[in-house]
This record gives C-alpha cells, structure tokens and sequence, in this order.
C-alpha cells in the first residue's frame, strides 16, 4: 500500500512540473558561466549558439580487423563521447555540453590554400612566426613513440600555467632519474585507418638538438584528433607551436603518404575548454564548432 501511495504521489502532474522546474532552474544556474562563454566565443566567430551548425560524418572504421582496432576507435570514441555528452537537440550547440572545434580538411585544396586563410586571420602573423623559427634553427618532425619522455616532461612543467589552467606538478617535481630520453626512429603504421603519430620541434644546439614542442595525432578511420599539443615556455616567444601546426598541416593537406589519405576531420577538443588564448589559436586556425555525428561512432 505505500508504494502504490508513493507511486500515485509521483506520479501527480503538479509534482513532476515542480521537478522539472528544478531541475532546469539548476541546471540554468550550473551551466550559466558555459552558456555565457560560449555565446561570447561563437559571436566572435560570427556565429549565434542557437543557429544551425555543420555536421561532422565522423566514420571511425570499426569494423577493420587490424590489431589496433580494438585499441584506438575505443579511446576516439571516448573523446567523441565527451563532446557529444547532453547534445539532445539534434542541429544546435549541446545546452549543457562541449562544441567541438573541428577542421573539415576537405575544404582546402591543399596546404597553401589553408595557409592563405590563416594568413587573412592573423594577417599573417602566424606565418611570420613559423618562419622565425626556422631562421632561429628549430626544425619540426615526426619522431617515435615512446621518445623524449624526460623532454616532455620537462617542457611540461616548464610553465606554471598553460591555457586550460595549472599544471603545478610537473613544474615542482623534478622528473625521476628513471625517465630518459630515447631517441626511437618513427615506424610506419601498421594500418593506414588507425595509427598514433608523434610529432616534435627541436631547437638545434651544441650538444645537440633539444626537444622543444611535441604533439600527438591519433587516426580512426576519416578523423585525426589532437591528443597533445605542448611547448616549452622558453620557446613559445620564438614561433615554436606555430610552426610546429604549420608542418602538421602541410603533412596533412599534402595527402602524399598513404597514411594521411582519406582524413576529413581534424579535431581539437572543444570550444568552450580553455583560456581565450587557446580559443583564439584555434580561431585563427579554422578550427570551427561542428556537431558530431554520433551515430557512426556509437
């Protein structure tokens, strides 16, 4: 008999519209800081939060049967989950999720083509930038897995904040003697669809070339997403990140290695994350907020 009472009690329509009230008032309160950031950040792209926005078809080629299957469509997956998370409106930025920032590579011919528009964006100072570095000796490059463990490190902790906030750890612990550099040579992906790429910018210098910036792109199928993207404090001033994307893009636009073919969509987190610095390098970039088709990674 009491549960028959509470269940009639809830079930009245007075009730559910009082919690329906509650909970979008707490929702509206929880969220507002979002909702206040990304309507000034999409003005700035030019954009209204409630207008339609581009659909990405991401494809994560889930049902290949090479052995890195099993390991990179579930971690894709996941990250597209994140950003996809309370998108229940099926055209429009998520009321209470992320927006991811996405460049849809099929709309550049090639390298030049994407170059010209980041050029009218920063009016050219990007370029500019990439282009002092390669006079002040940094190179850029693919490196092995595994390599410039102690490098990365160090580069992490080597400011106290970076755009999505502190990253104290690595600036006050020294890394263990265990961690050393070791310097892998790239090795060719076993599949095409899937694979995990380590890029780096070096400074060269007398007792050789030194670890600067370093930037991992992972591949599922149409889709390569930005699971790194760091550099050293001492080298930002220099150009180094700049023209580390500028190679990254070249290698991508350039669709020469097989590996790079048939990639449509380069994701980089979301719009909301991060500081407005880190929102204006993805601006300038052409990084766009896309909805995430979230039927073909399911």
């Amino acid at each position: 008999m009491r549960l028959q009472f509470l269940s009639r009690f809830t079930a009245s329509p007075a009730l559910r519209r009082a919690a329906r009230a509650y909970k979008n008032a707490w929702k509206r309160f929880y969220f507002w800081p979002l909702h206040a950031l990304r309507k000034a950040r999409f003005e700035k792209l030019g954009l209204d939060r409630r207008m339609p926005l581009a659909i990405a078809a991401v494809n994560l080629a889930s049902d290949c049967k090479c052995r890195h299957t099993s390991h990179y469509v579930p971690l894709s997956r996941e990250t597209i989950r994140e950003l996809t998370a309370g998108n229940d409106r099926k055209n429009v930025a998520s009321l209470f999720g992320a927006t991811a920032a996405v460049i849809d590579l099929d709309t550049f011919a090639n390298f030049d083509a994407w170059r010209v528009q980041v050029s009218r964006a920063t009016s050219g100072k990007y370029h500019r930038s990439a282009n002092k570095a390669r006079r002040m000796g940094y190179s850029a490059g693919i490196v092995g897995f595994n390599s410039y463990h102690r490098s990365v490190y160090e580069l992490t902790g080597s400011k106290f904040r970076r755009s999505k906030g502190l990253l104290v750890w690595a600036a006050l612990i020294a890394p263990p003697a265990s961690l050393v550099d070791t310097k892998k040579p790239p090795v060719p992906p076993v599949c095409l669809e899937h694979w995990r790429y380590c890029w780096g910018a070096f400074k060269s210098t007398e007792a050789g070339e030194k670890l600067v910036a370093s930037a991992i792109l992972i591949r599922t199928g149409n889709v390569v997403w930005i699971q790194r993207f760091i550099g050293h404090g001492d080298a930002l001033k220099d150009g180094v990140t700049k023209m580390l994307i500028f190679d990254i893009m070249q290698w991508l636009l350039a669709r020469a290695e097989p590996g790079t073919q048939g990639i449509r969509y380069l994701l980089h987190g979301s719009i909301e994350e991060g500081s407005t610095g880190l929102f204006d390098w993805k601006r300038y970039l052409g990084f766009k907020p896309m909805l995430l088709d979230s039927a073909s990674p399911s």
